[in-house]
């Protein structure tokens, strides 16, 4: 049963997006419009669309479109072609939107308006759809239909003047992306002009293949002026152009005058243009050009994703640096520590040490001779003895010397600490700017051209918007594990140590005096085999040193030091995350090489393509 749900799954997918069509150039020019259209490219509508125009466009009149500065004659040229006034002529622009000028067996006009209706009309109606002076309903845009062989073959776009003023630019751009063939009119007072090639070169995205440049009014030129104009023309334009052709619409308005003209050259250009291959050529440089439009996309959002790699990169390299450094403190920390338990040790055993006192003390023994056994013999003795109440509000209630020492060692020991955590929590701060940086500058890019994919926008988007989720919380939480554990260990540090300094003199205190009574007992009893305990310093030092299990901690300080154990993890574990991130970005990159190869795959076919 499942493998039938897969198979039928596959036969679905095969149908939607591997459709197989024929060899012909339309055919070819369909499969890598699927190809690029495969649901992991996620293409927007726009660009769907605009496939589905290419292609359709295979079936249609090649579009050729009139463009220049306005007031240079187009709606006059056109009318000529026409062989009839429809289009209105004037020094104010007055063609806000661009007409199209189709053949039929008769004049009429078709207005579409931008609420998707549309009406049929007389042509003299044009003027009113055309004059901006007017107020109308918005039009989308107008077409001329007219009996003229011309047009049987081509359509002729009339458009705004690219100077009348920026709405008409944008429209005459807009309008012009799927034009085939460009025909640039110039007033021939322009050639020379400077500001004209400036207008061509600001233009030059409309040129494609097969433009020509006309040079309107020629008659106002002599012989030897025209020569020099078109000569110059020639140097200067030749390399934007296919063609140059020098013609005046005045003239061609009687027939005795229509050779010198040339208006009749212009027409047999036109009549001979080769819309086969003009549509193939086309159609492969818009492919191609929307190919470079998604291989730029791909290339911005491959160089994002380098830019947060190359963070992770730059923080492995910083967290390098930082272990040397910091290794190197806590070794010296380390010490630093345990030469202060030695040091309150130290002076604890010190004072222990000078509180032992000796006194006068006696004991009767019975006497062992004959004649005086019923008697006892006092024996007078000096021995060692310790006052521990005395000795411990010596050293800590009648004077704060001690107290204030070990107050200052404690706080100098939590400011050590301090001093660590801050450290690795600036490791990690480091990452957290870089990461919220990169948050700020791309969790709100926007796509910069119509054809790019809302859907990959839209999830680098959402990818860059979680990016603190995705590479911060893993790393702040280690951060939080390890200050726990340094936390726990200052704690424990302080507990049995540095705040039990109290604890363990008494304990010592007690321990002595204690020793010192059992000595006695012991002399007593028997003094010649046994002696008196007097405590050396050093039995002290080594006594207080247990007490405050300075042992204990310097095991765990010096031969398997933890504070360097935590701190080695800390970054073992940054490590480790870095390489589980840049994984997680290596799989987004992954993303982005299947869709560029793609892309590359087509561009190929589409380069040799014939």
């Amino acid at each position: 049963m499942q493998i039938e749900l897969l198979n039928d799954f596959i036969k679905a997918y095969e149908n939607a997006y591997e459709k197989r069509f024929d060899s012909s150039f339309e055919g070819k020019i369909k499969t890598l419009c699927a190809k690029l259209n495969e649901p992991f490219m996620h293409l927007s509508k726009e660009l769907s669309k605009e496939f589905e125009e290419l292609i359709f466009s295979l079936e249609k009149n090649i579009n050729v479109a009139i463009i220049g500065q306005f007031s240079s004659g187009k709606s006059s040229l056109l009318n000529l072609i026409l062989q009839k006034e429809c289009l209105p002529t004037g020094i104010i622009p007055v063609t806000f939107k661009p007409t199209f000028l189709h053949y039929a067996k008769e004049y009429f006009l078709r207005v579409e308006f931008e609420d998707g209706s549309d009406i049929i009309t007389e042509v003299s109606e044009l003027e009113k759809y055309t004059d901006q002076r007017k107020g109308i309903k918005e039009t989308r845009s107008l077409h001329i239909f007219a009996p003229i062989p011309l047009l049987e073959k081509i359509t002729l776009v009339d458009t705004p003047g690219l100077n009348a003023n920026d709405t008409d630019t944008l429209t005459t751009f807009k309008e012009l992306r799927n034009t085939h063939s460009i025909v640039w009119l110039s007033l021939i007072d322009n050639a020379g002009k400077k500001s004209e090639e400036d207008a061509i070169k600001a233009n030059l995205k409309l040129l494609g293949e097969h433009s020509i440049c006309v040079l309107n009014q020629k008659d106002k030129l002599n012989e030897v002026e025209l020569e020099n104009v078109m000569n110059y023309a020639k140097d200067v334009f030749s390399k934007y152009f296919e063609k140059i052709i020098a013609i005046s619409c005045k003239e061609a308005k009687t027939k005795e005058n229509y050779e010198k003209s040339n208006f009749e050259l212009l027409l047999k250009y036109l009549q001979n243009l080769d819309g086969f291959k003009i549509k193939h050529n086309f159609v492969k440089r818009k492919m191609l050009e929307c190919c470079e439009i998604l291989e730029n996309e791909i290339k911005l959002f491959d160089e994002i994703f380098n830019k947060l790699e190359k963070h992770f990169k730059d923080y492995e390299l910083y967290l390098n640096e930082c272990f040397e450094r910091l290794n190197s403190q806590i070794k010296i920390l380390n010490h630093e520590i345990l030469e202060k338990l030695k040091s309150i040790s130290e002076r604890i055993s010190k004072e222990i040490f000078e509180s032992v006192k000796e006194k006068e003390a006696h004991f009767f023994k019975q006497a062992k001779t004959l004649f005086k056994k019923d008697l006892y013999v006092k024996y007078n003795y000096k021995t060692p003895f310790i006052s521990s109440d005395d000795a411990f509000l010596a050293m800590f209630y009648n004077s704060d010397v001690m107290s204030k020492e070990f107050k200052k060692n404690k706080n100098e020991l939590i400011a050590a600490f301090d001093e660590l955590k801050l450290n690795l929590n600036e490791i990690f701060e480091t990452l957290q700017k870089d990461i919220l940086l990169f948050k700020a500058r791309f969790s709100n890019i926007q796509k910069d051209n119509e054809f790019q994919s809302d859907t990959n926008f839209s999830e680098l988007r959402v990818f860059c918007n979680a990016s603190d989720e995705y590479f911060l919380k893993d790393f702040k939480n280690i951060l939080f594990e390890n200050i726990l554990e340094l936390d726990i260990f200052l704690e424990k540090l302080d507990l049995k140590a540095f705040t039990n300094y109290e604890n363990a003199t008494k304990l010592s205190l007690s321990f002595f005096s204690r020793k010192i009574n059992e000595s006695r007992s012991f002399y007593e009893l028997d003094s010649s085999q046994f002696s008196l305990f007097y405590p050396k310093k050093s039995e002290i030092y080594e006594r207080v040193l247990t007490e405050l299990n300075v042992y204990e901690f310097e095991a765990l300080l010096i031969n398997k030091p933890i504070i360097t154990k935590i701190v080695k993890k800390f970054f073992e574990q940054n490590k480790a995350l870095i390489i589980e991130k840049t994984k997680l970005i290596d799989s987004k990159k992954e993303e982005l090489k299947k869709r560029m190869d793609c892309i590359l795959e087509v561009k190929k076919a589409l380069k040799e393509l014939e």
